[in-house]
């Protein structure tokens, strides 16, 4: 059983990092873009995995007794290209929901149902920045296109 909860543990302290460098190069992005609006998304988003990273973090603390440390660790600098970085953050959106999800099964399987819940919710939230960052992504190219054809 103790294997189980380490391996619980473990899931989630890999899912609080992953989920502190999404929220710090989403707000990276949003000091760094021009566009208001796309501002706006960003920097929600990286709130709400800020959010998710403490809500993680509390649920490590229950488990595991012992809050996460927080991660020094140099995040790379992005570029100026809007539509690469929102397809990088779309493909992060998208893959911290799967992983979330992949983690509820696993804690709901070996018998941490609160756990499992928690990251059931995280997982459906995360859908829903993936759909904010779809629609930014599809904006951005109607913005483009009408640039062009003028």
């Amino acid at each position: 059983m103790s294997d189980d909860r380490q391996r619980i543990v473990d899931e989630l302290l890999a899912l609080h990092a992953a989920l502190a460098h999404a929220a710090e190069l989403g707000a990276s992005r949003a000091r760094r873009t021009p566009d208001p609006i796309l501002r706006a998304r960003w920097l929600a988003i990286a709130a709400a995995r800020a959010e998710f990273r403490d809500r993680v973090g509390a649920r490590i603390a229950a488990v595991h007794g012992v809050p996460p440390q927080p991660s020094a660790q140099a995040l790379p600098t992005p570029a100026a290209e809007v539509a690469r970085l929102l397809r990088a953050d779309l493909a992060t959106a998208h893959a911290l929901s799967a992983r979330c999800r992949r983690i509820a099964r696993l804690t709901t399987a070996l018998h941490d149902p609160e756990s499992g819940a928690l990251l059931e919710r995280l997982a459906v939230e995360g859908l829903g920045h993936a759909a904010e960052l779809a629609r930014s992504l599809a904006l951005h190219y109607a913005r483009e296109a009408r640039a062009a054809a003028q």
